[in-house]
């Protein structure tokens, strides 16, 4: 072999080699065991702690709220939702139910009236997780035997109720009246049964008067949910011949109720009582552990 032949040889073998591991760098069975491209390190790594601080925070608030809303619910079995009863005219009555007791029909009566309501109320607010005291004084009654008339009324209880709430509180205070009007406009019937309807009424001469419309505003919307239009809406009254507080001016969490009018039926009664009893849970114990 010659010299040159050699050198050829030899310039062909290393030029082999050399290229060797170009080829084999692209034959499709080595491509998984190639090293992969590494993305940018600054968005990638940024990118990535983002996501981890979100889902840490967003799980840690989770956990909040689910220790808190239990928080709320063992504090609301340890305290229970404290509604307070009044009925400033006591003796407002409803004639078929007066009748049905003693063969007379009246819109006043001393022993069969709004007052003899306080158990019924009291038995359907407790089926709603709701604790129910009663200022228990016969005001029409009071005001006869000290020779007074119907429009000191509020004047009246006033000192019994500033009394009561200086000794304990309560979540709502409900003061219960029966209206005047007649059956047309004070009954619904919604699937086949009646009930009675009602209005709350707010006194808007006073400072708390916002908060006690608020109050009301709740439930009469929670009312008006469980039986569409039984409740006629909130009416707020001030100016010449009305009283403008209703006492509401001693706690915020006051409103006043009519509770149907001179012509229901002590079945229609039971029946709206139910649903305030429902719309109370609704409105003030359900929605605040949420």
């Amino acid at each position: 072999m010659t010299l040159l032949k050699k050198l050829q040889w030899s310039f062909g073998l290393l030029l082999f080699f050399f290229v060797l591991p170009v080829i084999a760098g692209q034959l499709p069975f080595n491509k998984q065991a190639s090293t992969p491209i590494k993305e940018p390190e600054d968005k990638q790594v940024v990118y990535a702690a983002t996501n981890l601080a979100e889902q840490s925070a967003l799980e840690q608030t989770k956990e909040e709220t689910k220790e808190e809303t239990q928080d709320q619910t063992q504090d609301s079995s340890k305290d229970p939702f404290k509604v307070l009863l009044l009925f400033t005219h006591s003796q407002e009555s409803y004639q078929p139910v007066v009748k049905a007791a003693s063969g007379k029909a009246a819109v006043y009566d001393e022993k069969t009236n709004i007052l003899n309501l306080k158990d019924t109320i009291s038995k359907h607010f407790s089926m709603n997780g709701i604790q129910t005291d009663v200022l228990d004084v016969d005001v029409m009654k009071e005001l006869k035997l000290k020779g007074k008339s119907f429009p000191d009324s509020y004047n009246f209880v006033r000192p019994y109720l500033e009394k009561r709430l200086q000794e304990q509180s309560y979540d709502l205070v409900i003061d219960l009246h029966r209206d005047s009007a007649k059956k047309n406009a004070t009954t619904l019937t919604y699937n086949n049964e009646s009930y009675a309807r009602i209005a709350i009424v707010i006194g808007a001469e006073h400072k708390n008067y916002r908060w006690n419309t608020a109050y009301a505003e709740s439930l009469s919307a929670a009312m008006n949910e469980i039986v569409p239009k039984i409740s006629r809406g909130v009416i707020s009254k001030s100016g010449d011949n009305v009283d403008g507080r209703y006492n509401q001016d001693l706690t915020k969490e006051m409103i006043l109720i009519e509770l149907g009018g001179i012509d229901n039926t002590g079945e229609e009664l039971n029946r709206t009582i139910a649903v305030i009893g429902k719309a109370i849970s609704k409105s003030f114990i359900t929605g605040k552990q949420q």
